[in-house]
Formats: structure tokens, sequence, C-alpha cells
């Protein structure tokens, strides 16, 4: 790439990521999901059929990708739908899923040029918030400790 265009992408990438920053935490639509660290998670809310999504989105100044993990219960079993993939969770998963809303709840605003966007939909409901640290990386290691990836 010529050194002007490394440039304008570069500054088009530093304004994008500084806009995506600006607004760490977000609800939607009905009644806002309560996420301070001592309510309870959506997966412990989650009753039979019933099911909620988190939307992963990593934006760079080089990539893009979104992936979207649904989970969902029916006969007090609780699985996992991401890609291709359908999965019955244990317990040890359904703490991997605490585990995560919980982190996701506490996160500070960070300083990469690489934002990784949430959103976690359940029912009418929407909480949206982004992990600009490059360092907690917590959707990979979510699917990773569900097997998914």
């Amino acid at each position: 790439m010529k050194p002007k265009n490394l440039l304008v992408a570069a500054l088009i990438c530093t304004f994008s990521i500084g806009t995506l920053m600006a607004k760490t935490h977000s609800f939607s639509k009905g009644t806002p999901l309560e996420m301070n660290y001592n309510a309870p998670t959506i997966i412990e809310m989650l009753q039979n059929g019933e099911r909620y999504s988190i939307e992963i989105t990593s934006l760079g100044c080089f990539h893009g990708t979104r992936q979207t993990l649904t989970v969902s219960k029916e006969a007090d079993v609780v699985t996992a739908h991401f890609q291709d993939k359908t999965i019955v969770l244990s317990e040890k998963e359904i703490q991997a899923l605490v585990n995560f809303e919980l982190q996701l709840r506490d996160l500070k605003i960070g300083g990469c040029t690489t934002v990784d966007t949430y959103v976690l939909r359940y029912g009418q409901d929407k909480f949206q918030t982004s992990d600009g640290t490059c360092m907690w990386n917590g959707g990979k290691k979510l699917l990773q400790n569900l097997g998914l990836l």
C-alpha cells in the first residue's frame, strides 16, 4: 500500500474506533436488563421456551467479523447454537456463560484500534458494550470454553 493510502486508512481507522469507544454501554427497548454485578445473569434468568443471543462484532483497521451465539432452554436442557453446531451445555459450560457476562459488565474503556462489540438480546431487551482493550478477548474465550471454536 502506498504511504499516502496507508496514512488515510490509519486516520479513518483512528476516527472510527474513537467513535465506537465513545459509547461503552447502552440499553434499549422494554425494561432494560440489569447489568450490575449483583443482578442475575441472563443464563440464570432463562426459562423453558426462551432463548437469548450474544452477537460478537470485531472491528479493526483491516478486519471486521460478526458472529452470533444463541442459547436456548427447552425442558430444562440448555443448548447453544453457533454457526452450524448445536451443543447441549454442561454445568461447566453454563458457568462459562455466567463468567463471560459478569466480566462483560465490568469492562473498562481501552485504547486499542481493534474494538469488540457485544450485543446481548433477551426478549425485547438489549444490552450493548464494547471492549477496546485488546486484552480481554472474551467472545473468543467463551466460544473456546464451549468447544465451538
